[in-house]
């Protein structure tokens, strides 16, 4: 995995983690690899998982089994994808209107541009 520098590693592999649950990568009830697994896999300290992990516990994504390893929460996958689609609203498509209305273009021409590009699939 490439990291981006502008944004925490652990955020980075918290995303890895629900991208990974929200395509069934990752299945709900599955035991997901332990925090020393996955800093071997990512070439990281194992307090940068830790964190990734601690905040995905939080959010009741993950849940740990003691002396058993953690599993990935029932119910975590219907969870993140109401988080990602109030993120997309709330940050995304606020953007995307503001650039909009400082380049001139109006709403209807946003809509059609919209229905052009869902239309082809996004390409």
């Amino acid at each position: 995995m490439k990291f981006n520098e502008g944004i925490p590693i652990y955020l980075q592999i918290k995303e890895e983690i629900e991208n990974a649950i929200l395509t069934n990568t990752i299945r709900e009830e599955d035991k997901v690899s332990s925090i020393r697994e996955l800093a071997q896999q990512y070439r990281l300290n194992p307090q940068t998982i830790s964190n990734a992990v601690s905040e995905l516990i939080s959010e009741g994504i993950l849940y740990k089994k003691r002396g058993i390893g953690m599993f990935v929460e029932k119910g975590a996958q219907k969870k993140l994808k109401k988080k990602k689609d109030n993120e997309f609203r709330n940050s995304d498509l606020k953007k995307l209107v503001l650039k909009s209305k400082s380049l001139g273009i109006t709403k209807t021409e946003l809509m059609n541009i919209l229905d052009s590009i869902y239309e082809e699939g996004g390409k």
